[in-house]
């Protein structure tokens, strides 16, 4: 199911990252960590991408919790 792919990351203040993604390029995610895994918390969509959907955000978590070798503690996240 991964369709969207990571092209540039890095850190922000406060635990945050900043991410971009391939489907939308012109568009910036934000993801905070809350326990051992990040979410997402923002993006600032540009009207030049495709609209994001839920669908691309849980593709996007997946995609950084992986790259930051949170995966497990991510799928892990509805079990406790």
């Amino acid at each position: 199911m991964m369709n969207v792919k990571i092209t540039k990351w890095g850190f922000t203040r406060h635990n945050s990252i900043k991410a971009e993604f391939d489907l939308f390029p012109h568009s910036l995610v934000i993801l905070r960590k809350i326990r051992s895994f990040y979410f997402v918390n923002k993006v600032h969509w540009s009207s030049r991408d495709p609209v994001v959907e839920t669908h691309h955000l849980e593709e996007m978590e997946l995609l950084v919790n992986r790259e930051m070798g949170f995966e497990h503690y991510y799928l892990s996240r509805r079990q406790v």
